[in-house]
This record gives C-alpha cells, structure tokens and sequence, in this order.
C-alpha cells in the first residue's frame, strides 16, 4: 500500500516539477534576450556622435537604460555615466570654440 501512494505521489510531482523547469527556461530566455537587446541599443547609443541626426534619441535612450529597473545596478551606472558623456560631447560641439564654457 505503501508502494502504491509513494509510486502516485511521484506521478503526481513529476509534471510539476517539469512545468516549473520549464517555465524558469522559459523566463530565462526572455531575460536574456531583453538584455542582449538593452545591450545592443546601449552600443548604437554610444556610437552617436553629436552632429549626427541621431545624437538626441542617443540622448534618450541612454537616459532610458539608466533608470530600467530590470537591469543591473552597475548597469544602470555604466547608462548614466555614458549619458553623461554624450550630454557633455553634445555640448562641446556645440560651443563656437568647441569648449566647455563651464
């Protein structure tokens, strides 16, 4: 008897234990391919220039990934610090001497 309800409880978790394997799969993928895009968008900020006609969505989506809060603190302080960076290249270039004035 007691073979019987060890044999069914076993039954019984085996697909539970499946669906849960599954779904962290699953959840993983996701996340990874959201940050591999996060990361992509991150790199094509970086490569904008000022002058260039996408300087300013560079500006922004910088600004984005510096406050997600799916992503990683040092992420997030790696989008900050290069906001930083383009912000103040933006306006060197637009300076008439190509200065910072401040």
């Amino acid at each position: 008897m007691d073979t019987a309800l060890t044999t069914a409880a076993i039954a019984a978790t085996a697909p539970i234990a499946a669906a849960v394997v599954s779904w962290f799969g699953a959840f993983q993928a996701r996340r990874t391919a959201v940050r591999h895009h996060a990361w992509e968008r991150f790199t094509w900020a970086l490569e904008q220039r000022p002058g260039d006609r996408a300087h300013d969505i560079s500006i922004a989506v910088l600004r984005h990934l510096a406050t997600v809060a799916w992503w990683s603190k040092a992420d997030r302080r790696l989008a900050h610090r290069a906001l930083r960076r383009q912000s103040q290249s933006g306006y060197r270039a637009s300076t008439p001497t190509g200065e910072d004035l401040g």
